[in-house]
């Protein structure tokens, strides 16, 4: 799995790589846009239909609460009724008799309690039906109130009452509008009724019979039964033998049956009262219930969500064309912008595509003071080190190829001259003549090192070494009046160095220095020491010669200053080198590569901050110093 999401990732991030920044930036700026909206307008989707459902719900409750107060006002006046009936003591005489009665006592009843009955039934028109069902032989039946109780001994609702052990109990029931056995079957006619059935004892809990009060359903269960209701939603009742109650008629069911609401009622109700939420066929329905106490009943109302939904839908689909309408517009208004915007980009693209061909004189044109304008001044600038750097690269290999020459002009044939050496060299030391020896050892290892140019680079040591052997002939000449003096740590003389850069400052030291006439008549001493400081490392070559005049030492750092100023010309594209050798030679050695020489090959090798400087005060000393960075060879930081 977790190799497909890694490949998945790399293979999004090719096809994203292989993009151009305009189609990038139009890609990103959609989906930022895009993406946001999505995810607010599914909120704000979510946020309306949950708040429509709880509309919904607190609507259809509110329905509920106000029918369940209208069942319960028609229980209340059924109790009543049937309160009124037993507080009646001339009713419940009658109902207690034990002798038959005589016509006069008969109509005297019937012109009095009777007629008391007859009113209450008839004053609470909901009513249809007040019975009093008696088992005394001695009562007379008078219709449609008094009934004997055998007339009801087979009826279902009477085994049901006589099963539960309440005195009153209320129930929901199909049967006759009387229970008089003279009507024929084909004149009857059955009705729902909610009943409230009340046994009747007196005295002392002696039974006398049942009272019955009835109302019809659709009376009951008025707004069940009517034509109030829209066609998005319908009252029930469900009572505690699962049996429905609703208005057949209604148009609602012929999307859902009763039994289907009736189905997911009995899985998905919890508790008294509630609401849940359940499809059928695709379309979603909404149920709220409540429960009907003494009625053992609960009442429901069902609703129709479908309008609700394609409401929803609309809506969503309305949000979604007008947000992928935005997107669009706004892509097409960007890609517009950004075509104007980066065609500065493309410019300095084209112009960087000359270049790799090899065209470094390519001319960038001014793009402004933004990014892109900075990122092309910063391609000029870059443009204008690359020549600099190629004209300092031509300019060192032109220095090494003069180098180079001026050794071989003093090269007549290498090996003729060593095998020469060697052989003078044998011939002192057969003679006995060990000062010629040496002085033609230190020879042999001077040439050597003039004629060997395989690297531009050596160790400080090396240098110091060729100056040892330098000093060493001169020293012939001179009567050993020479004193070199080498003051170096070990770890400095590691340093790198240019080669023969160290050797025309010694020689220039011995040429001016024993012209003094101090010096005839005592050593010219030469120290060479180093330190570092800062980066870099400065060697000293000091000798107790005759110094130099202030003025003209003025002159030879002038001279150094110019040469500095002459390099950096020629790193940044001037053409400097042609005036090495050239101007004012009073201050070069013999050996035709002279202080100034020596200056203006360290500045071009390691820089600015690099070179030559000379400090003297007549009669006393002469100071050169050498100032080049800090770079031990030996550890290959420099090669």
């Amino acid at each position: 799995m977790r190799k497909l999401i890694v490949s998945a990732k790399r293979s999004i991030d090719g096809l994203f790589g292989q993009l151009s920044i305009q189609a990038k930036l139009i890609l990103t700026y959609v989906l930022v846009i895009l993406i946001p909206t999505i995810v607010f307008s599914s909120y704000l989707l979510g946020a309306n239909y949950r708040g429509n459902i709880t509309s919904i719900i607190n609507k259809n409750a509110y329905f509920l609460g106000t029918e369940k107060n209208n069942i319960l006002n028609n229980m209340e006046g059924m109790e009543r009724t049937a309160q009124l009936t037993l507080a009646d003591r001339d009713v419940l005489n009658y109902l207690l008799n034990n002798y038959d009665i005589s016509a006069e006592e008969l109509f005297n009843f019937n012109a009095g309690p009777y007629n008391n009955l007859q009113h209450i039934l008839y004053n609470n028109p909901n009513i249809s039906n007040l019975r009093v069902f008696t088992d005394n032989k001695f009562a007379h039946e008078i219709w449609p109130i008094i009934f004997k109780e055998s007339r009801i001994a087979g009826e279902e609702w009477v085994k049901k009452y006589k099963a539960q052990s309440e005195p009153s109990w209320w129930t929901i029931y199909t049967g006759a509008d009387h229970p008089l056995v003279t009507e024929s079957p084909e004149n009857s006619r059955n009705y729902t009724f909610v009943s409230l059935i009340q046994e009747i004892k007196y005295p002392l809990d002696r039974h006398l019979g049942l009272l019955q009060v009835n109302m019809k359903s659709d009376v009951f269960f008025s707004k069940i039964y009517g034509n109030l209701q829209d066609h998005s939603s319908q009252l029930m009742v469900i009572d505690r033998e699962s049996l429905l109650y609703y208005n057949g008629t209604s148009l609602f069911y012929e999307k859902i049956t009763p039994e289907e609401i009736k189905r997911e009622f009995m899985q998905k109700t919890r508790g008294d009262e509630g609401s849940f939420q359940f499809s059928h066929n695709g379309i979603p329905y909404l149920c709220v219930y409540t429960n009907l106490d003494r009625l053992d009943s609960h009442l429901l109302t069902v609703v129709s969500l479908e309008s609700s939904y394609n409401d929803m839908n609309k809506t969503r689909l309305a949000i979604i064309g007008s947000t992928l309408l935005l997107v669009i517009i706004l892509s097409i208004i960007t890609y517009k912008l950004l075509s104007v915007i980066l065609k500065r980009l493309h410019l300095l693209r084209e112009s960087m595509k000359k270049v790799r061909q090899g065209d470094f004189n390519v001319e960038i044109p001014h793009l402004g003071g933004d990014e892109v304008g900075e990122l092309g001044s910063q391609f000029r600038q870059m443009l204008k080190k690359m020549n600099e750097l190629i004209i300092v690269a031509v300019n060192k290999q032109a220095i090494s190829q003069e180098a180079e020459l001026n050794s071989l002009r003093n090269q007549i044939d290498a090996h003729f001259l060593y095998n020469t050496l060697e052989n003078l060299k044998m011939m002192a030391e057969i003679e006995g003549q060990l000062v010629i020896s040496d002085t033609l050892t230190s020879l042999g290892g001077m040439m050597r090192y003039n004629l060997h140019w395989t690297h531009h680079y050596v160790h400080l040591y090396e240098e110091i070494q060729h100056i040892q052997n330098y000093i060493s002939i001169m020293n012939i000449r001179y009567s050993g009046r020479l004193d070199l003096r080498i003051k170096l740590s070990e770890r400095l003389q590691q340093q790198e160095i240019l080669k023969m850069s160290l050797q025309p400052i010694v020689e220039n030291a011995l040429k001016h220095g024993m012209n003094s006439s101090r010096i005839r008549k005592r050593s010219l001493i030469i120290e060479i020491s180093a330190y570092e400081r800062e980066g870099f490392i400065y060697i000293v070559i000091r000798d107790n010669g005759a110094g130099i005049p202030d003025k003209r030492l003025q002159e030879i750092n002038d001279l150094f200053d110019q040469d500095s100023m002459t390099a950096d010309a020629s790193m940044g594209g001037g053409s400097g080198y042609e005036i090495i050798g050239k101007r004012d030679r009073s201050v070069h050695a013999g050996s035709g590569i002279g202080l100034r020489n020596v200056n203006l090959r360290i500045r071009l090798h390691y820089g600015q901050g690099s070179g030559v400087r000379m400090a003297s005060i007549e009669g006393e000393y002469t100071e050169v110093t050498i100032k080049i960075p800090y770079l031990i060879l030996s550890g290959g930081m420099a090669e």
